[in-house]
Parts: C-alpha cells; sequence; structure tokens
C-alpha cells in the first residue's frame, strides 16, 4: 500500500470557485479544522485556498493574506455557501456500490 498516494487521496478535494471574476479554490473542512468552523468567518478561513493549496484569508493584517474582517459580508457568505454546498455533493469515491 502506498501510504503517500492514499494520504493525498483523503485529502479534501480543491474545488474551483469563481468570486468577481478571480478563481479560489474551496473544500470541506479538514478534521482537525471542521470544530473550529463555527462561524461564517471561521470556515472560509479554514476553507478557502489558493491554487497551490495556501490560505489566502487571516483574521487580522497578515502580509500575503487578506483580513477577513474587513470584507464585504455579502461576498463572503456567498463563498460560505459554496462551502457549504459542498456537504451536500458527492463524490465518486464517496458513492457506495450497491450489490
Amino acid at each position: 500500500m502506498n501510504l503517500e498516494n492514499l494520504k493525498k487521496k483523503l485529502k479534501p478535494k480543491l474545488v474551483p470557485f469563481e468570486i468577481e471574476d478571480e478563481t479560489i479554490y474551496i473544500h470541506r473542512p479538514t478534521l482537525n479544522d471542521i470544530n473550529s468552523c463555527d462561524t461564517i468567518p471561521k470556515t472560509v478561513l479554514h476553507c478557502v485556498k489558493d491554487e497551490n493549496g495556501d490560505p489566502i484569508f487571516s483574521l487580522e493584517d497578515i502580509e500575503g493574506r487578506i483580513n477577513i474582517n474587513v470584507m464585504d459580508s455579502t461576498l463572503i457568505n456567498k463563498i460560505y455557501t459554496a462551502i457549504s454546498d459542498l456537504f451536500t455533493e458527492s463524490d465518486p469515491i464517496d458513492e457506495v456500490e450497491k450489490k
């Protein structure tokens, strides 16, 4: 068994999401982060990445990241809704083969 290959397959999938003509990547929370995703800002903070898989938001002013607290709440809510919708979408790997 190739553990590195399995590890990659078990990571949350990055899904492209377009917001205001920019592409960001959203994913379901990791098991480590799911308990922290108890508010809209925290969920977006943990579940939005750039094309390299690096976080793009922070809760404060940090160079190289966007302070989520000063962003338009309507747009952040759109991102949050898209993340929430990932829980209702099924991946082929999620499908259980019926016999």
